[in-house]
């Protein structure tokens, strides 16, 4: 919730200071003149600009604003130019108060720095209040932690929804789409519904923000259709990694695998029992490695001599029991050598998440003391207030030419820091996947030799004769080959027990998809909906709406959340007058829906100037009762000219203490007085 307490806005000039200082209440609160042009919408344009919202108006910053703050302000037919100005802003969200500062114009002090106190404004203004400086208009100004719109957001008691945008992906809904559908402007506002909404990516921004003000389900189902959407994507990836990977190994097993799924689906006992291996030559390989079984058991039933060639086998296991041993050290060293690269590469990555952390506090650091925080203070620039020496920013003794980093220089350091990591880390992991290859070539050698040394000690130990060479190359070629088809057969029965996993998981994805809501609405949400639209059109018979001979005739459309009469925009059937209405009625009504159906209106409205195209009297009086019969919370501002007395009548037909009457007589910017402190001896006197 939002309620503004207290507007302050200072603007000094050379000969005069000029300022506005109003309190506000809960309810209705008139900014009142005689005159269209004494300067009420600068004022309300200052509420904007301090809560970061001047886009409503038309653009970012200072621009937006009236010549009174940027250029020159006028007074009694006399032109001040404007020095500096400044916004100060107290609000209160039902459970803490605390003041907004913002800058319009200042020398040393960007607009867009916001400065939060944690406070009440005239505790401020005595000097005790705790502070943080915070910045807006700013990439993850709605995002980060001194992003003034999170803070904002976080305060207001706001969970913003992340919705799609036009760049294929998602961003929050920005507070300044939300509060558009609450602050109504003179000089675009009245144009149609929704016609301040400030254009910030969003897809589909006005229905989005209707749902989250009145918190139906279709946001959640919608976050639930992307959330799917990418657990879907996720296992189909998953999947083809799989399939891949098993063809890559089939192409070097020379085998071919049939039946197995080659995309999502329920694996069940029958499916899985259609997968089959076969070897290249079409055999099915549970046959072909039994084949191969007999064949190496024939070889090893022979009886080789040895009479002839008994040294030179002695001579061939002693040499390849050598390798064995020369190989196992090899792997050893290199798993050493892999451990140290792995405890490297962590504490890399380690060391590169503190300087990523680093490098965005001290960009944060310099992007609120380039935009002018702290602005007079003298220990913010490293310098002492009472010797004016310099500060250093470290307890060490130091040599008087030791030059300390400014933040920009050590953000320099860091970046660069951080670039000399990332290039030490791709040559780790780099030397990480040699080694590891290295492993793999050097086990598979390691594997080699030591069936060759089995079989040598078997055609030594077993037998009394000569031995054919090419017997044993037949043997170890059979036994490397069984070795080779079982791993194989280990890969298919694991690459399954993936799947059957994703499998798992692919299940739940479609039962997921199967429970969301079939219509677009859930019977809350149309029950919302329902409300609002009777809401609407109640509205607009108590506010006199006339285009329509039959206001039933009027809905508000599912899709764009929009009045229509037959599928029709409702604006194009109407006067310019009962447009109005139709904007005085719609506003209303989220602000009545929500506070009835528990949404996440804010409470606060603003209309600058609601009476436009000569509103007839008696409609207006209806529209100030309607606001104070909203049940729950709500404040209302409407800045207003009081061009007769049937308007002054109107407000004054509200219970006195239903509204909040600031009145303007010349300008809203009047000289302040300053009242000289008073000395000893007229205290005295």
């Amino acid at each position: 919730m939002l309620q503004i307490n207290r507007l302050k806005i200072n603007i000094r000039t050379a000969e005069l200071n000029f300022g506005f200082d109003h309190a506000f209440m809960q309810g209705i609160n008139f900014i009142a003149s005689d005159d269209n042009t004494c300067g009420k919408s600068s004022v309300i344009e200052g509420v904007y600009y301090a809560l970061g919202f001047e886009e409503i108006i038309g653009g970012r910053g200072e621009k937006v604003l009236t010549s009174a703050y940027k250029n020159y302000i006028e007074y009694n037919e006399k032109t001040f130019n404007t020095l500096e100005s400044e916004v100060y802003l107290e609000v209160y969200n039902r459970a803490d108060t605390i003041t907004l500062y913002r800058t319009a114009k200042m020398e040393n002090r960007d607009s867009r720095l916001v400065t939060v106190y944690f406070g009440c404004l005239a505790d401020v203004e005595a000097g005790s209040v705790d502070f943080d400086d915070m910045y807006v208009h700013m990439p993850n100004s709605a995002t980060r932690e001194k992003g003034f719109h999170t803070f904002l957001e976080r305060y207001l008691g706001l969970e913003l929804p992340y919705v799609n945008n036009y760049s294929d992906s998602e961003s929050k809904l920005y507070l300044q789409l939300l509060f558009s559908s609450m602050f109504i402007e003179q000089k675009r506002g009245w144009a149609d519904i929704f016609s301040g909404m400030p254009n910030l990516g969003i897809k589909e921004a006005k229905q989005r923000t209707v749902e989250y003000i009145l918190n139906l389900d279709t946001i959640e189902n919608e976050k639930k259709k992307i959330s799917l959407a990418d657990e879907k994507n996720d296992i189909e990836k998953s999947w083809n990694d799989i399939v891949q990977a098993l063809a890559a190994d089939s192409r070097s097993a020379q085998c071919v695998v049939t039946g197995f799924p080659n995309s999502p689906r329920i694996l069940e006992e029958a499916v899985i029992a259609k997968v089959s291996i076969e070897y290249i030559n079409r055999q099915e390989l549970n046959l072909y490695i039994s084949d191969l079984r007999n064949e190496l058991s024939r070889l090893s039933s022979l009886k080789p001599k040895i009479v002839d060639n008994f040294d030179e086998l002695q001579v061939e296991l002693d040499e390849t029991e050598k390798q064995i041993n020369l190989i196992s050290n090899k792997i050893i060293e290199a798993r050493r050598k892999l451990s140290m690269e792995d405890a490297s590469i962590k504490s890399l990555r380690d060391s590169l998440d503190t300087i990523k952390i680093d490098i965005a506090n001290n960009k944060d650091a310099a992007r609120l003391k380039n935009l002018g925080a702290d602005i007079g203070s003298e220990t913010m620039k490293g310098i002492c207030p009472v010797c004016n020496q310099a500060i250093p920013d470290t307890l060490l003794p130091i040599d008087n030419e030791l030059h300390i980093m400014s933040i920009d220089e050590n953000i320099k350091h860091l970046v660069a820091q951080k670039e000399m990591l990332e290039f030490a880390l791709n040559g780790h992991l780099e030397a990480k996947e040699e080694l590891k290859n290295s492993i793999s070539h050097l086990e598979g050698s390691l594997f080699t030799l030591r069936r060759l040394a089995l079989s040598l000690r078997n055609d030594l130990y077993s037998v009394d004769e000569g031995l054919s060479e090419s017997i044993v190359y037949k043997k170890l070629e059979l036994n490397s080959k069984i070795q080779e088809l079982e791993k194989f057969k280990n890969t298919v029965s694991s690459s399954l027990e993936k799947l059957i996993e994703l499998s798992k998981r692919w299940k739940k994805y479609l039962d997921d998809k199967d429970k969301l809501p079939k219509e677009k609405f859930t019977l809350e949400d149309k029950k919302k909906l329902s409300s609002f639209e009777n809401n609407f059109k109640n509205n607009l018979r108590t506010y006199g709406y006339k285009s329509v001979s039959n206001i039933d005739d009027i809905s508000i459309s599912r899709d764009t959340y929009l009045p229509v009469i037959n599928n029709f925009d409702m604006k194009f059937d109407s006067s310019a007058s009962d447009n109005i209405r139709a904007i005085w009625a719609f506003t209303m009504s989220l602000l009545q829906t929500s506070n009835t159906h528990l949404g996440n209106h804010p409470g606060i409205l603003i209309f600058d100037e609601p009476d436009q195209h000569s509103i007839v009297i008696a409609n207006m009086k209806a529209f100030f009762k309607g606001i104070t019969g909203v049940a729950g919370w709500r404040q209302v501002i409407i800045g207003i000219t009081i061009k007769d007395t049937d308007t002054r009548s109107a407000i004054e037909s509200l219970d006195a203490n239903s509204y909040n009457m600031i009145q303007i007589k010349e300008k809203v910017f009047t000289p302040i007085i300053e009242v000289p402190a008073l000395n000893e001896e007229d205290d005295q006197s």
